[in-house]
């Protein structure tokens, strides 16, 4: 393709539709179109709209991108085969043609057509029994639809090296989202009690004028309260913005369907979690402000 060996899929639809996602443009919709993994499409330097020639010597044929797609990392063991962002999807009867295979003879269980890979991709309707869904599989296994020496079996979960490579991050991006949580507040603590020094002849006047105790440490937690309150209210829509913007930026180095999803009620507690935690580290600084002594620091400023 474009002077290059890209690994490519080649799809029949029977009902239904059980494509894979299509990011961006269209899906296929016939022959004589083709569909690119993200990695693929930067590569060739092509976008949706435009023609690429695609097939061995003697039969290339000009398909034009519609989309971009994620692509199944399904493939013989060892070899070359699609992955997320790499690769293509068109046709059946382009691939076949692309790759000078005879329809006849394929229609017909050839050996050089069996020697492509395939994988039939079932949808079942919502509700459906794990019991059901073996049920189903063990029937399509024992109709051996293959027809090839090594018979039909199920793929479980086959994922790409991407996917996997990603997944040893594990827990670290909470772990630092956390990390950076705890030592926002533990500043903002440290924050208050600089400006409850700061701001001691003023305290002091205050409970000259008769405020008690209780109403001192009240003022420290309403500025801690009012403070948190400001920084919820600006830094979660840019926190989710960011974090969007650099989920589609990293799923868009893969090639993976970018789909962002927001946690709610994990928002809103954590939202919570943070104002009581703020609340309880600066009791230490509300402490300070309601032992002042307003006789001494009022001779002393």
């Amino acid at each position: 393709m474009g002077g290059r060996l890209i690994p490519v899929a080649g799809v029949t639809r029977w009902r239904g539709s059980v494509l894979p996602p299509t990011t961006s443009g269209r899906p296929l919709a016939g022959a004589g179109e083709i569909e690119l993994g993200a990695v693929t499409m930067r590569e060739l330097g092509v976008h949706p709209g435009d023609t690429v020639p695609a097939g061995l010597p003697g039969h290339v044929l000009r398909l034009r991108v519609v989309g971009t797609v994620t692509l199944p990392s399904i493939g013989v063991e060892g070899a070359d085969h699609p992955s997320l962002g790499r690769g293509a999807l068109l046709t059946a009867h382009d691939l076949y043609h692309a790759a000078a295979l005879n329809l006849k003879a394929v229609a017909a269980g050839s050996a050089a057509a069996t020697t492509l890979p395939s994988a039939l991709a079932i949808d079942v309707v919502p509700g459906t029994t794990a019991a059901a869904r073996a049920a189903l599989i063990r029937r399509i296994i024992a109709g051996r639809p293959a027809g090839t020496p090594d018979g039909t079996y199920p793929l479980n979960r086959p994922l790409a090296a991407e996917v996997t490579n990603a997944s040893g991050m594990s827990g670290q991006p909470l772990a630092l989202a956390v990390g950076l949580a705890v030592a926002a507040v533990l500043s903002l603590a440290l924050t208050v009690l600089a400006s409850v020094r700061r701001q001691r002849r003023e305290l002091a006047l205050l409970k000259t004028l008769g405020m008690t105790r209780r109403q001192v440490r009240a003022i420290v937690a309403w500025q801690t309260t009012v403070t948190l309150v400001i920084a919820a209210v600006a830094g979660i829509p840019l926190g989710l913005a960011l974090g969007r913007w650099a989920w589609q930026a990293f799923a868009g180095t893969l090639g993976v369907v970018p789909v962002t999803a927001v946690p709610a009620l994990a928002l809103a507690a954590g939202t919570v979690g943070l104002l009581v935690l703020g609340n309880l580290l600066t009791a230490l600084p509300g402490r300070v402000a309601a032992r002042t002594a307003p006789a001494v620091t009022l001779r002393a400023g």
